[in-house]
């Protein structure tokens, strides 16, 4: 079975921990903030569209995606796996057991979800606050945490049921 890297459990603890403990202003000049206050490396800004940062999760690439418009971030895309290549089974269980073990520490860190999706590219999903929502999801290849912005996050359910 090949080796595929993914960041360690109490890594994601931690992290979906902070998300769950930060509030913070959604704005795009407070994103160099953020990321002192969650322990993450800046590493770029493309003014008004995108930033990437480092989380330090041990997993390639630059892990932390912030999706940036009109002066404000829509959501905050976290990679814990690596991208994987290969299809097949390996892949298939290595993704599917890395989603569940995400899944889990999110129960952990704010109970029950509010949404399931039991989907091809299953999703599990908490909505927080006012402010925002947290999302694991299974991408087939790749296992993401995605921090949105309500506003943000409600603006696409409508576009993705629109198209449904």
């Amino acid at each position: 079975m090949a080796s595929w890297l993914k960041a360690d459990p109490g890594a994601v603890r931690s992290m979906l921990a902070g998300m769950r403990d930060t509030q913070w202003s959604w704005q795009e000049t407070d994103v160099d903030d953020l990321c002192r206050r969650m322990g993450w490396t800046l590493l770029d800004v493309v003014a008004g569209t995108i930033a990437v940062a480092d989380a330090g999760l041990g997993v390639p690439g630059r892990q932390v995606r912030f999706l940036i418009r009109d002066g404000y971030v829509d959501d905050i895309c976290v990679r814990i796996t690596e991208l994987v290549q290969e299809d097949g089974r390996d892949r298939d269980r290595f993704v599917g057991d890395a989603f569940a073990d995400a899944a889990a520490e999110g129960v952990a860190a704010f109970g029950e979800p509010t949404v399931r999706k039991h989907t091809k590219l299953p999703t599990v999903r908490w909505r927080l606050d006012d402010a925002s929502t947290v999302l694991v999801e299974n991408l087939e290849n790749i296992v993401t945490v995605t921090w949105a912005s309500n506003r943000f996050q409600d603006q696409w359910d409508e576009v993705t049921e629109a198209l449904a």
